[in-house]
């Protein structure tokens, strides 16, 4: 289930955030989106629009203004669960195994006259280990427009997160920073313990002593 709302930006940090990245707009007013059932949350313009999912596993598909600028961002989730067996300190490494060249090799496949511009390894996505690239392409389905797009995949626990904007290649600067907003305002739906060992005392470090009261004072005990 996911619910959705309307919001105005009061802290004057994240105003500003919002505002710059989207100058062209004079309006500061947000859209919250959480999806409960992926487990993650996303903000983005009061100007643009919620559109039909093309894919399976696309989760939203927004669209920005501009008369033939087809500037869109989704989010994409696919469980995957061979990994959650390892602690949360391999993330990176699984990424760089998982989640790399290979898999934007595969996701690009399926647009024409693909040109990978920019690939990354060990960047962010809320708080997951990211790859990214940025690529122009050809569109295989719908209306045949050539486009560039900026993406990010990031493995958190056993679901995979793909964050991909794009727009028409000609005005894709123009848009490149409303895109890194949308995605900078992605966060995932906390799954792990921030302690690794939870909030079990370690009980071999000296530190102070635990006492157990009993009824009477002879009855307390210490460790």
């Amino acid at each position: 289930m996911f619910s959705i709302s309307k919001s105005f930006l009061t802290g004057l940090a994240f105003s500003t955030l919002f505002v710059s990245a989207f100058s062209t707009f004079a309006q500061a007013e947000i859209f919250f989106y959480e999806d409960r059932e992926e487990r993650f949350t996303m903000s983005f313009p009061d100007t643009w629009k919620r559109v039909t999912n093309q894919k399976a596993d696309d989760q939203i598909t927004i669209s920005a203004p501009g008369v033939n600028d087809y500037a869109t961002c989704r989010v994409r989730v696919r469980e995957d669960r061979r990994f959650v067996i390892y602690p949360g300190k391999f993330d990176s490494d699984i990424q760089k195994i998982a989640y790399s060249r290979d898999f934007w090799n595969n996701y690009l496949g399926e647009y024409n006259d693909v040109i990978v511009d920019t690939f990354k390894d060990q960047s962010g996505l809320a708080q997951g280990y990211a790859s990214m690239s940025e690529a122009s392409y050809e569109t295989a389905e719908g209306p045949l427009v050539r486009k560039r797009g900026i993406m990010f995949a990031s493995l958190y626990h056993d679901q995979v997160y793909v964050v991909d904007c794009s727009a028409a290649e000609s005005v894709f600067y123009k848009w490149r920073p409303a895109f890194l907003s949308v995605i900078k305002s992605i966060e995932f739906g906390e799954v792990r313990h921030p302690k690794l060992r939870g909030n079990y005392r370690i009980f071999n470090n000296k530190g102070e002593e635990v006492k157990v009261l009993g009824p009477k004072e002879l009855d307390t005990y210490k460790f």
